[in-house]
């Protein structure tokens, strides 16, 4: 229902604001009449009317399709460290910590209570042309398309199918709850959708072995104290798509924390050399949420409590509720390496006849 009401109420927008639309007198992603064609505009904020990609995804629901934004060109998103990779870039690390911290109980930091996030450019505070500048070819396509996408009202997110957020959910979804343990630290988050478990080993074992490795939704973290730091190392994460870009089976990151007052301070290097011309750095932070409250407590519940059953699942013309087959172009395949690429594309298809029939 909440995906009905949203949907509607971008069609509703987009009638709306098609006449701005048509006025507009330079090319940019609200005027062209295939983005695929503009590479050379890409790159500057004007394309996409100085919105952020937030303001771009926001722009249908709030009924502002087209208006300018208030974005400004971001610093350069990539890494100063200078490492190529983030097995380079964790060893680094753990050698000038002299092989890591030793803690017990009583000499851990405290990081208890309930946290909330700060993600900064993860959560969409960047103007798009920022982005562009540090992707790949292919992956310049793939993100302008899904800006142009977003901005119709025409996103992808996993949760409307049910599916898993991406990784950098954790840094951008929260609150979120630290067990810290001297050789282990597990990471709570929750929303209306979707629970995240993280689990970062700290007890010197390493990364499982080769032949036992596959892409799992969230990596696999290892990590080590550095003093009241840590350092966290993660690979093996599953290719998808987060609110900003998208990222394959190859992303590794390096992430370090540390608690100041009542912020856990962050900064995480992403490491994706099919993705990014070179590894990209954020940093992102956790902040006290002092007042403990009952009605602040983690919920435990599942995507269909919000979103309902698989949208395999349909009300069919004659009243009966049926499931799609492979032939419906809305069908939905597991092993499609990239569905939202295959929903973009769809997606771009009707949009076309639906702009033709309102020209008529």
């Amino acid at each position: 229902m909440r995906t009905q009401i949203l949907a509607a109420a971008s069609i509703a927008a987009l009638v709306v604001a098609w006449p701005l639309v048509g006025s507009a007198a330079a090319q940019d992603m609200f005027t062209t009449e295939d983005f695929h064609q503009d590479r050379a505009l890409w790159s500057d904020p004007a394309y996409y009317r100085n919105n952020t990609v937030s303001e771009l995804r926001n722009m249908q629901v709030r009924n502002r399709y087209g208006e300018a934004g208030s974005g400004e060109e971001t610093p350069d998103l990539r890494s100063s460290y200078g490492y190529a990779t983030a097995a380079e870039h964790y060893q680094a690390l753990l050698e000038a910590a002299h092989g890591g911290t030793e803690h017990d109980l009583a000499t851990l930091p405290d990081w208890d209570g309930r946290w909330e996030t700060e993600s900064g450019w993860l959560g969409g505070a960047l103007v798009p042309s920022t982005m562009v500048a540090v992707l790949t070819p292919q992956h310049q396509e793939y993100f302008v398309q899904a800006q142009k996408a977003a901005a119709e009202g025409r996103d992808w997110w996993p949760t409307a199918f049910c599916l898993p957020g991406d990784y950098f959910s954790i840094f951008n979804r929260g609150p979120n709850e630290f067990i810290v343990r001297p050789h282990q630290v597990v990471v709570l988050s929750e929303d209306n959708v979707d629970h995240r478990i993280r689990w970062v080993h700290a007890n010197d074992s390493g990364h499982i072995r080769e032949e036992f490795r596959f892409p799992r939704w969230l990596g696999e973290s290892i990590g080590f104290w550095d003093g009241d730091a840590l350092v966290v190392y993660t690979n093996q994460i599953r290719g998808w798509k987060s609110p900003v870009f998208e990222y394959s089976d190859a992303l590794e990151t390096v992430e370090r924390y540390q608690r100041v007052g009542n912020v856990i301070e962050g900064e995480v290097t992403i490491y994706d050399p099919s993705v990014f011309v070179a590894p990209l750095h954020a940093k992102v932070s956790f902040n006290l949420r002092e007042e403990a409250i009952p009605e602040n407590r983690p919920l435990f519940n599942s995507c269909t409590d919000t979103n309902g059953p698989s949208v395999k699942v349909h009300l069919d013309e004659n009243g009966i509720l049926n499931e799609r087959t492979p032939e419906d172009p809305l069908y939905w395949d597991p092993l499609d390496p990239r569905p939202w690429g295959t929903y973009f594309d769809e997606s771009d298809e009707r949009y076309k006849i639906y702009l033709q029939s309102t020209q008529r």
